[in-house]
């Protein structure tokens, strides 16, 4: 999360840059300044949203084994009943 919130500022920048309203200068000098902008976000947020992948992939299959052991205890105890 921390990744993503440090990204935002330098892509909300880059975003400015691309519509031309950065600084009170050409359209060209924007541009770049957007495009100098976008390489600086782009990597830690692409790299927040990765991690927090894998952390909410770590956190689903963690939490699908602990509910899963006591329904299949209970399950296997009521098929050896019958």
């Amino acid at each position: 999360m921390i990744s993503l919130l440090i990204s935002l500022l330098p892509l909300g920048f880059a975003a400015l840059g691309f519509l031309g309203i950065l600084a009170d200068i050409g359209p060209a000098e924007n541009r770049e300044i957007g495009v100098h902008l976008l390489d600086w976000g782009l990597p830690p947020f692409i790299g927040g949203v990765v991690l927090c992948a894998f952390g909410l992939l770590a956190h689903v299959t963690n939490h699908c084994h602990t509910h899963a052991a006591p329904s299949t205890a209970s399950n296997n105890r009521s098929t050896q009943d019958l």
